[in-house]
């Protein structure tokens, strides 16, 4: 097929075409069928009083667990928090290892990303002394650690 052709092809498609047949009885015979109604069944709703009072039994006892894990915890965690703040940062981070050793798993998974962290870094600066980089790494790694140790502070 020459370009002459093609182009030929293509201005005939912009004229109007009769379909080869009439597809409106088919659609009209299906919109007449679908508009038939159908018996809807109407279900009571006599299960909402059960919810209801299922919802309410789960709430109590959610609150009653939570209040008697309150009550668990421990004698770390009930220590005030005004005094908490005048500790150093050596004293924080200790007192964040026993919160962490005692509560969230979290606080102890981080400190022993941290404590390995903070080793391998050491172990790479003694290598290789001169390495500016290590030393900004090292002080990033003791700003995790202050962090960690105020949401150890924080979580009592």
């Amino acid at each position: 097929m020459t370009d002459f052709e093609l182009r030929r092809d293509l201005r005939n498609l912009r004229e109007p075409h009769q379909p080869s047949h009439d597809l409106w009885p088919q659609i009209a015979l299906r919109i007449s069928a679908e508009s038939i109604p159908v018996a809807v069944v109407i279900r009571r709703r006599r299960y909402w009083p059960l919810a209801i009072a299922a919802s309410l039994l789960m709430a109590v006892c959610v609150g009653v667990f939570s209040l008697s894990q309150q009550d668990q915890r421990d004698p770390l965690a009930s220590q005030d928090h005004p005094a908490s703040k005048n500790l150093d940062v050596r004293e924080q981070i200790q007192r964040a290892r026993e919160m962490a050793a005692s509560a969230d798993p979290r606080l102890v998974s981080a400190e022993v990303v941290l404590d390995s962290a903070s080793s391998e870094l050491n172990n790479a600066l003694a290598q290789q002394p001169e390495a500016v980089f290590l030393v900004g790494l090292i002080n990033r790694t003791h700003a995790q650690r202050r962090k960690l140790a105020r949401l150890g502070l924080d979580a009592g």
